[in-house]
């Protein structure tokens, strides 16, 4: 069961008491004073006590009034137009009630009520034009506050602290309000005299408070100058009927004038509903004569929007990239240093460190390690990044996020996100120090600041991700010329013997490999592999592979118990989505004999001196496909004995599954025909032959989709010898 008496329900239910007092209390006041009146009220023998006790009930009845509007108008906050509207119509229903309310029968004679209806008659009249001037200065205070500032919002105050002032001297004196400069009566007078003069001195400075009509186009300027007149004749007639001082013929009968019934009522009330009133004619009026002066600029004034447009698009395309931290200073300073904001800060995720709590990059007029003091950084940053709209809290007081600041410095908060079409870039804070600081046009020149700001650091990143990439692509090059050394730079010179070999990868590092070593004894090791993939991971593996043949095929040379020992090493490092295939053999010069086992790799090519081409294919697992003995048990050695002029061509499937336009591969069979068509020729002109068929079908000849490798191998017999040469790279 909750406590009822627990800080938090007490402030829960005096909340809620504060709440609805106002809307209670005035009725309840204004009956009852209203009653008193009728009964007999105040008189000549009333004391001063009494009549300031009753102007004290009169006090708390009219505050009730006055907090009520307040609320009703600070609920909404309509267009100027519309301002203007509302207030023409709550004084045009005011009027006409308060000319309903004249009609009622009644008078006085010799300044004393006639009928006890009399007091009825001048409450009516007199709430409904105190509640007029009430109205009349709230809507309009909304224009007045139009991008509020600390000293606009000075000014307001102390021109309703001056009219307050002057309500409250002129309650002592009570209906015996006299003007006697060497009495009590009148130091009140004199009093009294300078409130008013401060009253209208603040009511005219409030009244050039106009940067509402810079904003309107030539139409609602046009509109708002007939509107304007309209409430300049409508108060200046309730004004002026308010101070009648002589009777006059009412719809066909004699009264005293309205004065005489708000006098009677309420002195103090008398005062201030006519400096209101008085109030809203002035401001009307400025604000008519403002618009009209201002109609010559409305032109001016879109063309220097259509100007900052403009000029945001060029600034867009011709943008300035220095570090980090300079965009991010640049990006807090532009909202303050264009009087958007009196302070702002720029906070990022840190994606990189896992946590949810983003990263306060930059801050402007504030410190840093202050800004969680005043309010919930990561919730609202969190917020914005989720939603990619922006948080506007008009007062930091009412919300949860911002309740924390207790700093007159911090009143308003922006938050506006800075996106790109996939995602938020950081989010840009920005706050001033009175409530309700930010308008529409605030809101919108901030969030021109964040594109220009996301433009900034987007292209800022770009830059770093150029350069990274260059530096990638340096390493890459360093990497390819590494990998390049490991293939062989010259071709052994061997008796009967005729070499040609290329490798060429399809990215900066691949996954291919050929290699040739000599044994000894006229006898030459060679092999052909291909790492499954492409790329740098391709690449350590073709390493790791240069170094078992080297190591390996010089004391276990048989292709079987060489490639055993290659599967056996190898598996072991190799991750489980890759294998390697590989062709690998060993060739006796002198007798032509050659031993060639495939681990699955394609098939070698065997042409001889007549033309009769075939593919050996023997069987074989791929090099980590099976760590085990069933890549032995598969495992098929071939033995060949090679006649004069016999060719052996090795290669990758980069050569057979290059693709052209059409998306047809190149395949054994061309592969086949192009060495049958060149094999007259030596070792290299059998290669230029097979690498220049390839780029002719596929259509460029710098850019294959796999890596390609091709060795050739020419046996002579007992020909005369010709040394061969190695081509790393024939692209």
């Amino acid at each position: 069961m909750p406590n009822i008496f627990s800080k938090t329900a007490i402030l829960s239910v005096f909340k809620r008491f504060w709440r609805w007092l106002p809307l209670i209390g005035f009725p309840l006041l204004f009956i009852g004073t209203t009653v008193f009146a009728f009964l007999g009220g105040l008189d000549e023998s009333s004391t001063l006590l009494q009549g300031i006790a009753h102007h004290a009930v009169l006090v708390l009845c009219f505050l009730c009034l006055w907090i009520a509007v307040a609320r009703l108008v600070r609920n909404s906050r309509p267009a100027p137009i519309q301002t203007f509207w509302q207030t023409i119509l709550a004084i045009l229903g005011c009027s006409s009630a308060a000319f309903l309310a004249f009609q009622i029968p009644g008078d006085f004679i010799e300044g004393t009520p006639a009928a006890p209806i009399v007091h009825v008659k001048s409450a009516l009249l007199s709430v409904l034009l105190v509640g007029l001037s009430f109205f009349v200065v709230h809507r309009l205070g909304l224009l007045v506050r139009f991008r509020r500032t600390r000293r606009s919002e000075r000014n307001w105050r102390l021109m309703i602290l001056f009219i307050g002032i002057a309500f409250l001297i002129t309650i002592p004196t009570h209906h015996q309000f006299g003007l006697i400069f060497d009495s009590p009566e009148g130091l009140y007078f004199i009093l009294l005299i300078l409130s008013i003069v401060a009253a209208i001195i603040f009511i005219l400075m409030n009244s050039i408070r106009l940067a509402w009509i810079v904003r309107l186009s030539l139409g609602e300027k046009g509109a708002a100058i007939g509107l304007g007149v309209v409430i300049v004749g409508l108060l200046g007639c309730v004004i002026a009927a308010v101070n009648l001082e002589e009777t006059l013929p009412f719809i066909g009968t004699t009264l005293s004038p309205p004065n005489d019934f708000l006098q009677f009522y309420s002195a103090p009330l008398t005062y201030v509903t006519v400096l209101f009133l008085l109030f809203g004619l002035i401001y009307a009026l400025t604000s008519v004569l403002s618009l009209i002066f201002h109609l010559p600029t409305t032109g001016d004034y879109r063309r220097s929007t259509d100007e900052m447009v403009a000029m945001r698009t060029l600034s867009n395309l011709l943008r300035e990239v220095v570090e980090s931290e300079k965009l991010h200073e640049w990006a807090v300073s532009t909202p303050v240093e264009s009087g958007n904001a009196n302070a702002a800060w720029l906070t990022i995720q840190n994606l990189e460190s896992g946590s949810l709590a983003p990263h306060i990059v930059a801050s402007r007029n504030i410190e840093s390690d202050h800004i969680n003091e005043f309010c919930d950084v990561t919730s609202i940053h969190n917020t914005v990044v989720q939603t990619r709209e922006p948080v506007l809290i008009q007062d930091t007081l009412t919300d949860t996020r911002t309740r924390k600041s207790k700093s007159g410095k911090f009143e308003s908060l922006l938050a506006i996100p800075l996106s790109t079409r996939t995602e938020v870039l950081a989010v840009l804070f920005a706050s001033r120090d009175v409530v309700h600081a930010f308008e529409r046009e605030d809101v919108e020149a901030i969030g021109v600041f964040a594109s220009q700001a996301t433009l900034v650091l987007e292209n800022a990143r770009l830059l770093e991700s150029k350069i990274e990439r260059e530096r990638l692509a340096n390493e890459l090059a360093i990497a390819r010329d590494v990998q390049q050394r490991l293939l062989p730079q010259t071709m052994p010179e061997l008796p009967n013997l005729n070499l040609a070999a290329s490798s060429v990868a399809a990215r900066e590092v691949g996954g291919d490999y050929f290699d040739v070593l000599e044994l000894g004894e006229g006898e030459l090791a060679f092999i052909v592999a291909d790492v499954s993939g492409k790329g740098t991971s391709a690449a350590f593996y073709m390493a790791e592979m240069q170094g078992i043949f080297q190591a390996v095929a010089r004391i276990a040379p048989a292709p079987d118990v060489f490639l055993g020992h290659t599967n056996q090493a190898l598996g072991e490092s190799l991750e489980k989505n890759i294998f390697v295939t590989a062709v690998y053999g060993i060739l006796n010069c002198h007798s032509g004999r050659v031993s060639l086992a495939r681990a699955g790799h394609t098939p070698a090519v065997l042409v001889d001196a007549s033309g009769n081409a075939k593919l050996l294919h023997s069987e074989g697992l791929g090099i980590g496909l099976d760590r085990g003995e069933l890549f032995e048990n598969v495992l098929e050695v071939e033995h060949l004995k090679l006649k004069p002029d016999d060719l052996l061509v090795l290669y990758t499937d980069g050569v057979i599954e290059s693709r052209n336009r059409e998306g047809e591969e190149f395949g054994y069979d061309r592969l086949l025909q192009t060495v049958q068509d060149a094999r007259n020729e030596d070792a290299q002109g059998v290669h230029e032959a097979i690498r220049q068929t390839v780029d002719d079908f596929v259509g460029a000849n710098d850019r294959y989709d796999d890596d390609l490798t091709l060795l050739i191998i020419k046996w002579q017999g007992n020909k005369t010898v010709s040394s061969g040469t190695a081509q790393n790279s024939l692209s």
